[in-house]
């Protein structure tokens, strides 16, 4: 370590309480040089990782993690906020060293609020041990990430993070109340307790999908719900991508709110969904859920069932949807998730109605087809459906891509990303922008991305809140 990181470590060790650590062992940071993005994963795989802290602190309090920005606001140190590490954009990667922000040690359920349906936690509480502890008193959060043995509390907020209820229950911004945030000067404040109010612009949506840019996250107020009485699973076929679409699209046009919409295209019908249930599929998929007071639950699935046969769809077992539930995070893990060296990754976009055939035709015509020839396989899903339009979760995967990995990476994602935007699709639904995608910003927001900067500017004067992220600092 360096002297500047041995006299850091030592003015932190002076400054916190007692039950924080700090770590400055070469082989403890290591493991902090990458979340789960690939180009992160490879570089240190390689001995060349993106970027390494100089500390690691792991605070056991919220005034601790006060201390920790007073000292970084007043010697000009990057801060970087960091959860369970699941984020797949490189967003938690200290590309400026300094110190890393471990905040997985805030891990207290402060309140559940059985009449109001809310539960008050910590930044760093797992999202598995969240909804165990929500289960216990008959309550989820209805939010379900693929990352949840991973992810926090504080993570999910952040990246603007959704789920696999999303259709029916909104995304983690849809779930959620207030925040208590502290500034990069130190400063601690709560945001207006309900979201719902006319005093002034909504500040708690502000630090949504701010990534740990503003400032970081020390606790949320989120929305739960009592665990339904009934969740109704189906499985329909249809013959083509645009059927499925039309099908959800119009039952939700009508008021029909699923839970789970889950339409998998040809490719990932047959090399994904049909490898995690065990069975033989036909044509394009769909998982599909409806839940609540029974009765509400069989009657909405009868009515989406009936549109989805308006659209041409065969029914198939039910038996096989509710696999999938019991299996549903088995799809990004081995074996179904690759391994390095193979090279994956995933291209996502969210569009209107109008437009969403047409991006997936995009991404297959600037993505599948041309890098076939290097191995590349493209399987696509939508499975976050709202009233204007749908999401495509578009993961490629390239078995053994060569000498120059990174290159092809780069280049794989310049071409997927340009198609998108072509298309007049936005570049991420659900995943962050990090580092993978800080360099398609500017065409993303055009002149706006100069009024972002503008607000980072004023709430981190000195620019320490995770430098080098989504094209701001």
């Amino acid at each position: 370590m360096s002297s500047g990181g041995e006299l850091l470590a030592a003015r932190l060790r002076s400054a916190l309480g007692a039950e924080a650590e700090v770590i400055v062992e070469a082989g403890a940071l290591e493991p902090y040089s990458a979340d789960t993005y690939w180009k992160a994963l490879a570089a240190r795989a390689g001995g060349e990782p993106l970027g390494l802290p100089d500390v690691v602190v792991r605070p056991a309090t919220e005034d601790d993690v006060v201390r920790v920005l007073e000292i970084a606001s007043e010697l000009g140190v990057a801060v970087v906020p960091r959860g369970g590490g699941s984020g797949s954009q490189g967003g938690a990667i200290p590309l400026r060293g300094g110190v890393v922000l471990d905040l997985t040690r805030l891990d207290r359920i402060l309140e559940v609020d059985h009449r109001s349906l809310t539960v008050t936690a910590q930044a760093g509480v797992n999202g598995l041990t969240l909804e165990r502890a929500l289960a216990e008193e008959g309550l989820t959060l209805p939010h379900y990430p693929a990352s949840a043995d991973l992810a926090t509390v504080g993570g999910y907020v952040a990246a603007r993070g959704s789920g696999v209820l999303s259709t029916r229950y909104g995304k983690i911004e849809d779930l959620l109340l207030s925040l208590r945030v502290v500034t990069a000067e130190g400063r601690t404040f709560d945001t207006v307790s309900v979201p719902r109010h006319a005093v002034g612009p909504e500040l708690t949506q502000l630090y949504v999908g701010s990534e740990g840019i503003l400032g970081v996250i020390t606790r949320a107020t989120l929305q739960v719900i009592p665990i339904p009485e009934k969740r109704r699973f189906e499985l329909v076929s249809f013959a083509s991508l645009a059927d499925g679409v039309e099908a959800i699209r119009s039952a939700i046009s009508v008021g029909l709110r699923p839970s789970v919409a889950r339409l998998y295209d040809a490719e990932a019908t047959r090399t994904s969904l049909a490898k995690v249930v065990d069975a033989e599929l036909p044509g394009v998929c769909a998982v599909l859920c409806c839940e609540g007071v029974a009765a509400v639950a069989d009657a909405e699935a009868e009515s989406l069932l009936g549109y989805a046969r308006a659209n041409g769809a065969q029914v198939l077992d039910a038996e096989l949807a509710e696999t999938w539930w019991k299996r549903r995070y088995d799809f990004y893990k081995p074996p179904h998730h690759p391994q390095l060296p193979s090279m994956w990754g995933t291209l996502e976009a969210v569009a209107t109605y109008a437009r969403i055939l047409d991006v997936y035709e995009a991404l297959q015509a600037a993505v599948a087809v041309p890098y076939a020839e290097q191995g590349l396989r493209l399987k696509a899903h939508m499975s976050h459906w709202y009233p204007w339009g749908t999401m495509i979760y578009g993961r490629f995967v390239v078995p053994e891509p060569g000498r120059d990995p990174l290159a092809l990476h780069d280049r794989i994602w310049e071409d997927g990303i340009t198609a998108i935007l072509d298309a007049g699709a936005v570049m991420n639904d659900h995943h962050g922008v990090g580092i993978k995608l800080a360099p398609f910003m500017q065409r993303q927001h055009g002149a706006s991305l100069e009024t972002l900067r503008q607000i980072k500017r004023a709430l981190d004067p000195n620019g320490i809140m995770n430098p080098g992220k989504m094209s701001l600092s």
